[in-house]
């Protein structure tokens, strides 16, 4: 079991870090708190709605390479006007839908 909470303050480097352990992890099933408030028109400034898509691509494919499962549950995002792309994004990445 692990955890890990991404603390770069670059957009590049988030995706980075986030990509970096998720090739260095190894489970069953990957479960990730799927919180939005990172996102550029929220408090965090930083990430895009294309990002939480390649998240979850991520997420999907690292959970493939281990031949198991992923889930996400939802933990925060303020800013409504975008909270809803946020979260389709990361489902659309985690199942491989299309955008």
């Amino acid at each position: 079991m692990g955890i890990h909470n991404p603390t770069a303050h670059d957009r590049k480097v988030y995706l980075e870090e986030v990509e970096q352990e998720l090739n260095r992890f190894r489970a069953d099933i990957i479960g990730i708190s799927a919180g939005f408030d990172n996102h550029r028109q929220d408090w965090g400034g930083l990430l895009t709605t294309d990002d939480y898509r390649d998240m979850g691509q991520m997420v999907r494919n690292a959970a493939r390479r281990n031949g198991g499962g992923c889930f996400a549950v939802l933990e925060g995002g303020y800013n409504y006007d975008v909270l809803g792309q946020n979260a389709l994004a990361l489902i659309q990445g985690l199942s491989a839908s299309p955008p």
